[in-house]
């Protein structure tokens, strides 16, 4: 099934700018992660590191960089390559109505090795309307290497209600704090792929998020004969995640899960199927430890 979308789409642009305005963060993260995902016909070893920092303030703007790297060890995929890496590095100037944001980034099996293995884009957007927990946004997207209307800028609107138990945005980001507990999050990512969750805290020190939807990945090799294709990686999933904090800054987080019917495929856009190799289900386990300064 193809989904098609026009100018609509502009609508439908970054949850990020809606949900701006979340807890603060600390003054530096780093995480470190290894994972490996078992579907029937890909086997996939995954190890990451990413970290965060505030870089203070210039002309009124909050400034803030980050960097992220996983490697991926990947076995029994057909023409899946063996060897793939995911590097990225951003940067975020915001105040209380501006927030703009600059990204670089490279899914390849050699990253950054010329402009057909490298994202740029960036997203700004502007409050022009707020009052009593509501908000209107405006703003633009753009990305050389985005699965849909590439290389095309992107307006987008979006509206934005929080209270003390509830936050929601439009075209789809929802968190509502059922409890003292309990809380349920949904977001939606375009052009159709989701993300639903559960998060259960009964102690200030430990956690339990159980979450699932469908997820897509992008990786552009380098030895590809066409370089307006991409490769695409689209599974749906179920994992828990327990976390356990030892101290302050410091959390642990083993993770267990079931990746459901998945495939990888070819294509000058999302929904460009060609090539297409169908995975069945499979098991997917975790470990990650994050550290905030």
């Amino acid at each position: 099934m193809k989904l098609r979308l026009t100018a609509a789409l502009g609508f439908l642009l970054p949850l990020s700018a809606a949900a701006q305005r979340g807890p603060p963060k600390p003054a530096a993260a780093l995480d470190v992660s290894f994972s490996r995902s078992a579907p029937e016909g890909l086997i996939s070893r995954r190890t990451g590191l990413s970290g965060e920092a505030a870089l203070g303030s210039a002309a009124g703007f909050s400034l803030r960089a980050s960097a992220d790297l996983a490697h991926l060890r990947n076995i029994e995929g057909g023409y899946f390559p063996g060897e793939l890496y995911k590097a990225g590095f951003g940067l975020t100037a915001e105040n209380k109505k501006i927030r703009l944001a600059v990204n670089l980034n490279s899914n390849s099996d050699r990253p950054f090795n010329s402009p057909s293995e490298t994202d740029l884009g960036f997203t700004f957007s502007k409050t022009f309307a707020e009052s009593k927990g509501s908000a209107w946004l405006w703003g633009l997207n753009y990305s050389t290497r985005r699965s849909f209307m590439r290389g095309m800028p992107i307006p987008f609107i979006t509206y934005r209600y929080t209270s003390r138990n509830f936050m929601f945005a439009l075209p789809f980001l929802a968190r509502w704090q059922a409890s003292s507990t309990l809380a349920l999050s949904a977001s939606y990512q375009p052009v159709k792929y989701f993300k639903a969750g559960l998060n259960w805290r009964p102690l200030p020190f430990f956690r339990a998020d159980l979450e699932g939807g469908i997820a897509l990945e992008q990786f552009l090799p380098a030895g590809r004969s066409d370089k307006s294709q991409a490769l695409f990686y689209e599974a749906s999933y179920v994992s828990l995640k327990p976390s356990l904090a030892f101290s302050r800054g410091f959390e642990l987080t083993p993770a267990l899960g079931w990746q459901f019917s998945g495939l990888y495929y070819t294509g000058a856009r999302y929904d460009d199927y060609k090539a297409k190799t169908r995975l069945r289900g499979g098991p997917a386990l975790g470990l990650a430890a994050k550290y905030n300064f």
